[in-house]
């Protein structure tokens, strides 16, 4: 932002990543903004590159962000290292190195990936249980029965757990394979091609059509394009959705990291039998990108730094 361009204090946090003009419209009238020290309750009050944006203390600033939606085609891994691969996700996209993928999808998937060094936006859009509707296309072996779709609409037992409600439509039936419709909010490892799998539908292909608001709609496989302010607003409501359902949950004790070190577990362990806290489970151990499949963890980093914390996310 330069001097002679000088903003309305909502749009200003916005592009500073605390949240949608919507809630950042709330943040400012509940009287939790400062400018320069000073407690602004008016949306469109104008600041200026050197001002001073606190959000309850906290500085903000205004930070380049992107968010590029990709089609990812098959036989590209959706992360930004994979030496088992050819090409990554990030390389399709001119600065995709500073990008983060917002989740994964398997190397024989193809679909939508969105690419953002958006941390805050990115957490949000990946928790594994209360992630934005994603909406694929299989093609799948055999023929689909009315109880088939039926066990999917209601969800299906998996051996991490029951699946949650999908929507599902049978979009075209031939011989030998069908082309059906399916969408899920969760965000489990290989989930879809799972879920199929324990119906006796076995996926032939894959492809992911929408991610929340955005459609794959003129969009070829391996093309890209920036997302325009209005789909960016409609993300980061998505997002806040998200972080709405997760805010209901109850928090529990916590659970140690899978890429945790051992000599830091067991002094975070002595620590927590110290405080009388019991001693959590050990998480199994993380498994590398290449074989991550759709389980949607990006390259671990701090949210604050533009980097998305590890979480999942929707997949395939």
């Amino acid at each position: 932002m330069s001097p002679a361009q000088p903003m309305n204090l909502v749009v200003f946090l916005a592009r500073a990543g605390v949240g949608s003009r919507r809630s950042c419209d709330e943040l400012i009238r509940e009287g939790v903004v400062t400018v320069n020290d000073e407690v602004v309750t008016f949306p469109r009050h104008k600041v200026s590159h050197d001002d001073v944006v606190a959000v309850r203390g906290e500085r903000v600033t205004v930070r380049e962000l992107r968010y590029v939606l990709v089609n990812k085609p098959r036989g590209v891994a959706s992360t930004r290292s994979d030496p088992h691969a050819d090409k990554v996700i990030v390389d399709l996209v001119p600065g995709g190195r500073a990008l983060f993928p917002v989740g994964r999808l398997d190397v024989d998937t193809t679909g939508l990936i969105i690419l953002t060094n958006d941390g805050v936006l990115a957490n949000r859009l990946m928790h594994p249980r209360y992630g934005v509707p994603k909406t694929y296309v299989a093609r799948v072996r055999g023929k689909v029965s009315r109880r088939a779709l039926g066990t999917l609409r209601q969800g299906v037992d998996l051996e991490d757990g029951r699946t949650a409600p999908a929507d599902v439509r049978l979009r075209k039936q031939s011989a030998k394979t069908a082309l059906v419709e399916i969408t899920i909010h969760e965000g489990r490892k290989r989930q879809v091609r799972r879920m199929f799998q324990s119906v006796g539908l076995p996926v032939e292909e894959l492809s992911r059509r929408r991610y929340g608001p955005l459609s794959d709609k003129g969009l070829e496989p391996g093309g890209y394009r920036e997302l325009a302010g209005d789909e960016v607003e409609a993300l980061r409501r998505a997002g806040e959705q998200v972080a709405g359902e997760v805010a209901k949950e109850t928090e529990g004790s916590p659970v140690p990291l899978a890429a945790e070190a051992p000599e830091a577990r067991r002094e975070r362990l002595a620590e927590d039998e110290r405080a009388g806290a019991p001693e959590m489970p050990a998480a199994p151990s993380a498994e590398p990108d290449a074989a991550a499949g759709e389980s949607g963890a990006p390259d671990a980093g701090a949210g604050r730094s533009g980097e998305p914390d590890t979480a999942g996310d929707g997949s395939a």
